[in-house]
């Protein structure tokens, strides 16, 4: 498998851009740069930002793919061998974040959603105790979660939440 893998973090990026000729690059412009030069090179970026804007610039510079550095490794590795087969990947989390943002939820509320604690019939004092957070807190939580996404119940929630791309 063939990729460039451009990473934010600033000891990595450094070894990125001496391995480019192209030091002081930020990810984005290695991308495009190294795209020009080897334009049938598969180039992945690997963010610690999961944001919609972001897998956005880097599909408009000629990336294969944007994925999250929170996707467990067996996520990542499949999204890299989807992508070396020549299918574009563009991260779970950056969906996510952008069907968060059109939802009108705040990240608390999608943590406490896509833990899937609330799923697994969790009682609120053991979600609570996963995210080290209040009991309270988690019901207020999951009374706006309900509020905001038109759910009834707890199971309707999810299935409300798996149908938005939340969970």
């Amino acid at each position: 498998m063939q990729l460039l893998l451009v990473d934010d973090h600033p000891l990595f990026a450094v070894y990125l851009a001496h391995a480019l000729t192209h030091a002081g690059a930020d990810g984005i412009e290695a991308i495009r740069r190294f795209g020009a030069r080897f334009p049938q090179m598969a180039r992945v970026v690997i963010s610690g930002d999961e944001d919609a804007a972001g897998a956005t610039r880097a599909r408009s510079v000629g990336a294969s793919g944007f994925l999250g550095k929170s996707q467990s490794f067996e996520q990542l590795l499949a999204a890299l061998r989807s992508i070396a087969k020549g299918e574009p990947v563009f991260g779970l989390r950056a969906r996510v974040t952008a069907a968060r943002d059109d939802a009108g939820l705040t990240a608390r509320q999608l943590q406490v959603l896509a833990l899937a604690l609330v799923a697994q019939g969790q009682p609120n004092q053991r979600i609570a105790c996963a995210l080290g957070i209040a009991e309270r807190a988690v019901k207020l939580h999951i009374t706006a979660l309900l509020h905001t996404l038109g759910a009834r119940n707890r199971t309707h929630l999810l299935i409300v939440g798996r149908d938005k791309g939340l969970v």
